[in-house]
């Protein structure tokens, strides 16, 4: 089981993490003195999240002039990953391909917009695209080429297409019915009508949500089709390249999305990566069961075969956490991660105080969870 962290390339809000414009030397001092202090073995940086974190020729991404890729025409980030690399450390990209800077996303290729104003360098609410469109499947290809050519280096390509509201998804199936798009069926019913297997009624049961339009066979089949296509794009993409490290879906661990990508993962190879941050609920009844069912999904997908990385709370908070509980979530999941041989723990944030990653949490804090992630996966060691 690989051992990670997690940082930003993208341009990201004062606060949130400094990393994306450090020079490439203060960048590696900074890795370098982690692993001295904690034995990870694994580094992913969000290559592209709501923001754009490399420096790309294509039209529909910002290049942020502060962004050390861009400054750099990518050197920096190819360096990083061969100076991660002679240390023993393995690199992943996490790419987010829902999200866009509106001032090169077409508004007729969006369904909505999000203002992440707080936590990302941006200027305007992003745009969330339309995912049913052939050109975003063009666009999903281009990305993953782009990034594969530009980073030769990297050993894992994880794939996050998360962002929509379920609103948004309600009302792109209203209009795909008043269409008569095969995707929802000949016959497609308006959402007023709909229906729920008896797995997804059981899931909502659970984890103590209400069914509604996302659990409902209506969603589920339009979704399919449509996340089918995407992934198949980044199929075809990985394989024009030649791109030989693993290739991973990120999905809300006891979220809709469980019951969707596991059954159209294009390739049996490719991984699971569940996550959760139990800083952002509350002990209660209902989230023991969200636990419950995220482990019991994870146990399941290991014992099928499948790869499975479990994206866990390294820097994140809310103003009203409860340190208490976010530690004794994060020491549970670790232990369930090692007890099923899970393939990999990746730690959302880099507990480095003032330059790292870190989610409303302050840096006293930052160095509290250095010291247990310290614990979890054994102190460091010297890099000379």
């Amino acid at each position: 089981m690989f051992k990670g962290f997690m940082d930003h390339w993208v341009p990201t809000a004062q606060g949130y993490s400094e990393f994306w414009k450090q020079d490439f030397e203060t960048a590696a001092r900074i890795l370098d003195e982690l692993r001295e202090d904690v034995d990870f073995d694994h580094f992913t940086f969000y290559t592209k999240w709501y923001t754009n974190g490399i420096r790309s020729r294509l039209p529909y991404l910002y290049n942020h002039p502060e962004a050390s890729n861009v400054k750099t025409d990518n050197e920096w980030g190819r360096k990083l990953i061969d100076h991660l690399h002679a240390k023993g450390i393995s690199v992943g990209s996490m790419i987010q391909f829902l999200t866009y800077e509106q001032q090169c996303w077409e508004p007729d290729l969006t369904i909505d917009e999000w203002d992440v104003r707080n936590c990302a360098e941006t200027e305007q609410p992003i745009q969330i695209a339309d995912f049913t469109d052939p050109r975003f499947q063009v666009r999903v290809k281009e990305i993953v080429k782009e990034q594969l050519e530009q980073f030769p280096g990297l050993d894992y390509l994880f794939l996050e297409f998360e962002g929509v509201k379920a609103e948004a998804l309600e009302a792109l199936y209203e209009r795909l019915v008043r269409e008569r798009n095969p995707a929802v069926g000949e016959s497609g019913e308006a959402a007023q009508s709909l229906r729920y297997t008896a797995a997804a009624l059981e899931h909502c049961a659970r984890i103590g949500v209400t069914p509604s339009f996302l659990w409902s066979e209506e969603a589920a089949g339009m979704l399919q089709h449509y996340y089918s296509l995407n992934l198949q794009a980044v199929r075809d993409a990985v394989t024009e390249v030649g791109y030989r490290g693993a290739v991973g879906v990120v999905i809300y661990s006891y979220g809709y999305e469980t019951l969707i990508y596991p059954d159209i993962i294009p390739d049996p190879d490719w991984w699971l990566l569940p996550w959760c941050y139990w800083v952002w609920e509350k002990s209660s009844a209902a989230v023991d069961g969200r636990m419950a069912v995220s482990k019991e999904l994870m146990a399941r997908w290991k014992q099928e075969g499948r790869k499975v990385c479990y994206i866990g709370d390294v820097t994140i908070a809310l103003d009203e956490s409860d340190p208490a509980f976010k530690e004794a979530a994060i020491r549970d999941f670790y232990a369930f991660s090692q007890e099923v041989k899970l393939d990999g723990y990746l730690g959302m944030g880099n507990p480095v105080p003032e330059v790292g990653l870190k989610w409303l949490i302050t840096d006293e804090c930052v160095s509290d969870m250095r010291k247990l992630y310290r614990e979890l996966y054994g102190a460091g060691r010297s890099l000379s």
